[in-house]
């Protein structure tokens, strides 16, 4: 007796009839969450570096761009000098040509000169 094989489109049609509404959605989140930024993770020796670059570059009044994260949607770079830190509210004020932005030491991922 010979079996009868089913084909992997016909199989993929026969099983996506029966999907419920709610599956449908809790499938589409899921994949929003597979394919949201998740950033790099740095650890103290790094974080420090970053820190040291940031001080010398407001010490000289250099300008400097920093790499950082934005809200989880991705990464971000903005030039300027850095005009004001705070270490108590962990916030880095950077002023370049399009204004001023405010920037959180945890978010900062890359500081080149």
């Amino acid at each position: 007796m010979r079996e009868k094989t089913i084909s992997k489109k016909a199989n993929l049609f026969a099983a996506s009839r029966f999907v419920l509404p709610e599956h449908r959605e809790l499938y589409r989140q899921i994949q929003e969450e597979q394919r949201r930024y998740v950033p790099p993770a740095l650890d103290d020796e790094e974080r420090a570096e970053l820190s040291e670059r940031i001080w010398a570059a407001y010490q000289r009044k250099q300008p400097i761009r920093i790499t950082h994260v934005e809200s989880g949607v991705g990464e971000r770079h903005d030039d300027g000098c850095v005009a004001h830190i705070d270490p108590t509210a962990r916030i880095l004020k950077l002023s370049g040509a399009g204004g001023s932005i405010r920037i959180s030491f945890d978010a900062v991922l890359k500081v080149e000169q």
